[in-house]
């Protein structure tokens, strides 16, 4: 019996997982569009909403993306080690053990997520021991000048545990996989974009949230730079729309991503079958 909190999606030559932590749905204050019903909502009055962790497979690259990333909160409960441990597990059973990951993507720090995890003795240990854990460099910058983001002291904590590759964009980090820059949520927030043959997907990060964000894409965001965040946000599913596009994401529920397609002012998603 398949997972419902896994999905997978094959781009060309790339293997795609979305393991997910929570998978839950909300009300909602305005009608969910019709499409989201039965993958991305469960109806009309409610969206779903998910804690997830993409993983990639590229060549010979294991690579894990945004790890739980705004699932914070459990961190600091007292079955944190416990949780932590049936998570790792569940990205170990589709092949992607913890100790075997080459690289940690960060498209943004909102918290640390499960970067780290309670190593038993009231500290923490790395979850991805021996990855290189790359964030953007802006963030790093922003950081380092005391900008007040949440999860900095978090990940001060992880900046001792390994070293952080801080990077620029444009940058390729694996065979058909790369960091683009995606502004408009975070200080210097990135996109990844996974390409092979014909075949193209992209994580746009935190710059979709929620189906209306599909739907309705030039709704701004609260608490960002708004007209940059609609801009980006509006490319990146204008392309996915005209090549037939994969939009991988976090925080939907359900599958959480599936074909971009126009959708009168709009865009639409359609799921992708496993």
């Amino acid at each position: 019996m398949a997972d419902p909190l896994v999905h997978q999606w094959t781009i060309g030559d790339l293997s795609v997982v979305r393991v997910a932590d929570e998978d839950f749905a909300l009300p909602s204050d305005r009608p969910a569009p019709e499409w989201c019903v039965g993958d991305l909502a469960p109806d009309r009055a409610q969206v779903g909403l998910a804690f997830s962790a993409l993983a990639v497979r590229s060549a010979d690259t294991d690579m894990v993306i945004d790890p739980w990333l705004a699932n914070d909160w459990p961190r600091q409960g007292d079955d944190a080690a416990d949780r932590a441990e049936q998570l790792l597990d569940r990205l170990a059973a589709v092949g992607f053990a913890p100790e075997a990951v080459d690289i940690v993507v960060n498209t943004h720090l909102d918290g640390v997520g499960w970067n780290t995890r309670p190593d038993g003795h009231g500290d923490w240990r790395l979850s991805f021991p021996n990855a290189r854990y790359v964030y953007p460099a802006a963030e790093v910058a922003a950081i380092e000048a005391g900008e007040n983001i949440e999860g900095a002291e978090a990940f001060a904590r992880l900046a001792e545990l390994t070293t952080i590759d801080a990077v620029d964009p444009p940058l390729p980090v694996a065979p058909g996989i790369e960091l683009v820059d995606a502004p408009g949520h975070n200080f210097g927030h990135v996109a990844v974009r996974l390409e092979s043959g014909p075949d193209l997907a992209i994580y746009p990060g935190h710059l979709v949230l929620t189906p209306f964000d599909i739907a309705e894409p030039d709704t701004p965001p609260e608490g960002a730079d708004a007209d940059q965040a609609v801009a980006t946000r509006r490319a990146i599913l204008a392309e996915l729309a005209e090549r037939d596009g994969v939009l991988l994401t976090t925080l939907l529920g359900g599958s959480g991503g599936g074909r971009v397609a126009v959708d009168g002012a709009g865009y639409r998603v359609t799921p992708v079958a496993r």
